[in-house]
């Protein structure tokens, strides 16, 4: 067994040096790089943010689109049943003139053919009247028996029937 008062000096000289080097990296490295992950983590930091911030900007564009095209929607919805509406209502307004036009179109025919009717039944009576005349006429100058009267009135017959 040996000395156990005996110092290893080698022990000594490695604690030493870990010492030494623990107090040079602490003084020339350690807040170097310190800072430098400081600055990693702030920029890391604000990547995050800037992300969060554009997140949210591309979430509100959306909501905007999203709502710009729901108007447009019922604009054009709208705009679809206003026209079908004026459609309707111009075709309506047509029919209206076309009826109020044939219902003319009818009494004006009507009031042709009665002025027509008259005409006809003034031209039949000038004409009855100009045969009675006539027949007046002839039967004055003429003293009939029933035979006489029988034979004149055919032949009056007869020139009706050719005019």
């Amino acid at each position: 067994m040996g000395n156990p008062m005996v110092i290893n000096y080698t022990l000594v000289a490695q604690v030493l040096s870990f010492l030494v080097l623990v107090w040079v990296v602490s003084k020339f490295a350690w807040t170097p790089l310190m800072n430098v992950m400081e600055k990693r983590r702030q920029g890391i930091e604000e990547t995050l943010a800037q992300a969060a911030k554009e997140r949210q900007q591309a979430e509100q564009i959306k909501r905007e689109y999203q709502e710009e095209m729901k108007k447009a929607r019922q604009e054009a919805q709208e705009l679809i049943s206003r026209a079908s509406k004026v459609g309707e209502e111009r075709a309506v307004e047509i029919l209206a003139g076309a009826r109020e036009e044939a219902e003319k179109l009818k009494v004006s025919a009507l009031a042709d053919i009665q002025r027509e009717r008259d005409r006809a039944i003034a031209d039949v009576k000038a004409q009855v009247a100009d045969l009675s005349v006539a027949v007046a006429e002839r039967l004055i100058h003429q003293k009939l028996d029933y035979v006489g009267q029988e034979q004149l009135i055919e032949q009056f017959i007869q020139e009706v029937g050719e005019m």
